[in-house]
């Protein structure tokens, strides 16, 4: 785990999204699957973005205002800044909406 900035290697397409939006964030190429958010420049301030970017793609906000998944990834950015870490908490949510 790093900052190689290296061709994405996503394993699927939702790693591969978070990957290219962390690039995006951080105007770089996408990140490896394994590259760390913070490691490659990112802050605070860009991890907030990085979250509204993943939520507003893959959860709406609830009549009630609130993105489960945007709170649950505000509480792990800190310690799942990958785009396989991110990936594996929007899956979850995502397979948890499907059943």
């Amino acid at each position: 785990m790093g900052c190689e900035i290296s061709v994405s290697d996503a394993s699927n397409e939702v790693v591969e999204v978070v990957a290219r939006e962390m690039g995006k964030i951080l105007t770089a190429p996408p990140l490896g699957s394994s590259d760390d958010f913070f490691l490659c420049g990112g802050d605070s301030l860009r991890a907030v973005e990085l979250i509204s970017r993943i939520t507003s793609r893959y959860q709406p906000v609830t009549s009630e205002g609130e993105s489960a998944l945007g709170s649950e990834l505000l509480l792990a950015i800190f310690d799942e800044a990958t785009p396989r870490g991110i990936a594996a908490i929007v899956e979850r949510h995502i397979e948890a909406r499907n059943h």
